[in-house]
């Protein structure tokens, strides 16, 4: 046997430890119970049917047999569940955690002094938790499986697997079984939904997406956002009939107060109308009406006073040649260089060395750091500027959240040398030095990493992070929560954070293109150069078409729109399959991003 099959066995499961964590409310029968023939329809029918084990198969093929078989979902399951023992059977969980792996097919070998014992080993490319968490896997990484089989009346049968074992599948097959779904909760301090996006199998849609609903806040948005954690399900069912989800939720366990109940409400309006068989939402409290001051059908969050702020207009766009800033608007291929050469601007110059920019939501302020990292200057559209007094090095581009706050990371000075973010009230007079300071923002989870780029998504309630232990030596991509006064203004981030985009090995810059999906220019292993990828939060990792020497990202609308600067400031929009070069521009900035 090579050394690569040497590993440090996983702990089996015993047959005791499986039937106890049958009775943990994670059970996946596949039973019909009420609801579930009218549950909401999956996009794309469910037409894989699993091979049923062959007479006489041997232990490696009765495994194999197994492993495919879990390539599905619903009641096809039964088949899956016929290669192994009934106690088994059971107490298996297929919606425990689900391997994503790349390569050819499995090889599954005898384990080496175990009898009946068998191994399989696979690339891991993502894996999906029990909460429905899509994570891309970091390059490199293996695991291995055990499976223990004995035989019943003459027949090979799996009677022991691993602890938490649910599916393991190939890339391709993801698509037979998973879809991704926004599951939404109330931003704490904004009248805004911030979206967890999650992947569920495509059977009983309606009610595992209200499972998931009702659950407990993310980790990695603690003190971002609030939910009635009490709230349950009469009954573990939603039907969908005729367009209409029907949510029944027992009125002991639902908060008294009016505005726990609207915004309760809202997540479900908004995560339910996520699929395209319901078409509205009617929710009750143990079978009587629940009274939200509404006459109309529920069809929107926006119904309970809570705030697209995706859909709001086009952002304040500024196109630079120089040292030269030119408001504009989005189309940036019509700007010509008599244009920027023949208009005014109401900013003063901003040296060209000044590369890294950001602009106030209302296009009345540019904040811009130096090119050395070390000094951090506010630009006002009446011509004046303030330097910010030094508190940082090594400061990363700046960003404007919706509120009005400046974020900064950088690298502390004296006794701030620990201190890796900081946030600025850009909305206050510059002159009041101490409410005008920048704050530092505790980041425990960033330990002694440096921060490469910090950016605040479109609704303020999460900051995405690119961070370093060594420069050089590898980058991570992190959301965490942001925690906020009355005020808007922030005091933390949540203590926990969820890794993103882990396939890339490097990452120097990002930006959020929408609510859950940033648009970054990083590499993946054994990549000689830096290109620009789309990094969806809780997704996938997708590679945009090759753009070399790019060192600065931004967009003027979504993922369509995305800018890449060069070092030599070369500036190209994304158009369809291309790069268009904007060659009168050196630069573009747009408010928020």
């Amino acid at each position: 046997m090579s050394s690569e099959w040497e590993a440090t066995r996983r702990t089996v499961l015993g047959l005791a430890t499986l039937g106890a964590l049958a009775g943990c409310g994670l059970d996946s029968d596949s039973t019909v119970r009420p609801g579930l023939k009218v549950d909401g329809a999956a996009p794309v029918p469910l037409n894989r049917i699993p091979n049923k084990p062959d007479e006489g198969a041997s232990p490696e093929q009765i495994i194999l047999g197994f492993l495919h078989a879990g390539a599905t979902s619903g009641q096809r399951l039964d088949i899956t569940r016929s290669y192994l023992t009934e106690t088994l059977a059971r107490a298996w969980i297929p919606d425990s955690q689900t391997v994503i792996y790349d390569g050819g097919e499995l090889e599954v070998r005898a384990v080496k002094g175990q009898p009946d014992t068998y191994r399989t080993k696979v690339h891991v490319r993502a894996t999906i938790d029990t909460e429905g968490r899509y994570s891309v896997a970091p390059p490199n990484l293996w695991q291995i499986f055990e499976f223990a089989v004995t035989a019943i009346d003459g027949e090979w049968r799996i009677d022991q697997l691993e602890d938490g074992f649910g599916r393991v599948l190939q890339i391709q097959e993801v698509g037979f079984i998973f879809r991704d779904y926004p599951v939404h909760y109330p931003a704490i301090g904004w009248n805004t939904l911030v979206v967890d996006q999650r992947w569920f199998p495509q059977d009983q849609l309606a009610t595992r997406l209200v499972r998931a609903q009702l659950g407990r806040v993310p980790d990695y948005l603690e003190d971002a956002v609030s939910t009635d954690t009490g709230a349950r399900l009469v009954v573990d069912a939603v039907p969908v009939r005729d367009g209409v989800a029907r949510v029944d939720l027992d009125s002991e366990s639902v908060a008294d107060d009016a505005t726990t109940r609207k915004a309760l409400a809202a997540q479900l309006v908004a995560t339910l109308m996520s699929l395209p068989a319901v078409t509205e939402v009617v929710i009750t409290l143990s079978g009587n009406e629940l009274k939200l001051g509404i006459t109309e059908a529920l069809t929107t969050p926006e119904q309970l006073g809570f705030v697209d702020r995706t859909q709001t207009n086009s952002p304040v766009v500024m196109a630079r040649h120089g040292t030269k800033l030119i408001r504009v608007g989005d189309r940036l291929g019509s700007v010509s260089r008599q244009h920027m050469k023949s208009a005014a601007s109401k900013f003063e110059p901003i040296p060209t060395s000044s590369t890294r920019l950001a602009l106030r939501l209302d296009g009345k302020e540019i904040a811009a750091v130096s090119g050395k990292g070390s000094e951090l200057v506010r630009y006002r559209e009446d011509g004046t500027h303030t330097e910010v007094a030094s508190f940082a090095a090594d400061m990363a581009y700046p960003c404007y959240d919706y509120g009005g706050v400046l974020w900064v990371g950088g690298s502390g000075l004296g006794r701030e040398s620990g201190h890796r973010l900081w946030a600025i009230n850009a909305t206050v007079d510059v002159t009041d030095e101490d409410a005008a300071a920048p704050k530092h923002i505790p980041t425990p989870w960033l330990g002694s990493r440096l921060v490469q780029a910090a950016v605040v998504s479109p609704e303020g309630s999460r900051i995405a992070v690119i961070s370093e232990l060594i420069p050089g030596a590898g980058s991570r991509l992190e959301i965490a929560g942001v925690a906020r006064q009355a005020n808007g203004l922030p005091t933390k981030t949540s203590p926990q954070t969820f890794r993103v985009g882990a396939s890339l090995v490097e990452m120097i810059e990002a930006v959020w293109v929408g609510p859950t999906t940033l648009a970054v220019i990083g590499r993946q292993d054994k990549q000689a150069v830096l290109q620009p990828y789309l990094v969806h939060v809780g997704g996938q990792v997708e590679p945009m078409t090759e753009r070399p020497g790019a060192v600065s990202i931004t967009t003027t609308g979504d993922d369509k729109d995305v800018v890449l600067t060069s070092a030599g400031g070369r500036v190209f929009q994304r158009s369809g399959g291309r790069w268009q070069e904007l060659k009168a521009l050196t630069g573009v900035v747009t408010a928020g991003v």
